[in-house]
């Protein structure tokens, strides 16, 4: 199985898209030696994205950040990984939509 660490090699930190919980589970055993902060193990939770630093700490990423990082104008942000793609041995793992739809409706009520 692939390491998390390989897609550390040039970049500072990658966003990382989990699936299911399944893959959740492939991406906690190839993310040997990475945390959450000072939280224990058994309390990490699973999130469709996670933002993964070379420092070795890693975050969940917001799906507003995520769908936005995908749109014409997005500038500066992470290189975004398929995970699923990336454990198989693909060489198209990199994201190129944000597998999220969503729509945001505003009203004048007050």
């Amino acid at each position: 199985m692939r390491s998390i660490r390989e897609l550390l090699t040039t970049e500072e930190k990658v966003w990382v898209y989990i699936a299911n919980e399944e893959l959740w589970e492939d991406f906690l055993r190839s993310a040997e030696g990475f945390a959450f902060g000072e939280l224990p193990r058994d309390k990490w939770k699973f999130g469709h994205v996670i933002g993964v630093h070379s420092d070795g700490t890693m975050g969940h990423v917001s799906l507003f950040l995520w769908s936005c990082s995908f749109s014409e104008n997005a500038e500066n942000y992470p290189k975004k990984v398929d995970f699923s793609k990336f454990i198989n041995g693909g060489s198209d793992y990199l994201c190129e939509r944000s597998h999220f739809s969503g729509r945001l409706m505003f009203s004048d009520q007050k």
